[in-house]
């Protein structure tokens, strides 16, 4: 997310990237109440995975259930294909 928000600094200004951090903030922590809100699209490392949308980028999340924790593996521009097929099936 470090990488994401410095990007979205360098292109469009502090103000935005802050946006977009507080954004994706929100909705992970909406994980916590609701993590089977969002579809299993794969798995990965034998969990299965699911996927928030969140403006232009995909949380990939997985769900503990026995430890009661939600696991956010990745957070991904829509535009990234090949790193979005580490996650989602075929």
């Amino acid at each position: 997310m470090r990488r994401i928000t410095r990007h979205i600094t360098r292109d469009s200004g502090r103000g935005r990237a802050g946006q977009w951090l507080t954004r994706v903030m929100d909705s992970a922590v909406t994980l916590e109440s609701h993590p089977y809100a969002f579809s299993v699209v794969g798995e990965f490392e034998l969990e299965d995975i699911r996927a928030r949308f969140v403006m232009r980028h995909v949380l990939y999340y997985f769900v503990d259930e026995s430890a009661r924790v939600v696991t956010i593996v990745d957070v991904v521009h829509t535009a990234r294909e090949t790193e979005r097929e580490r996650y989602e099936r075929g």
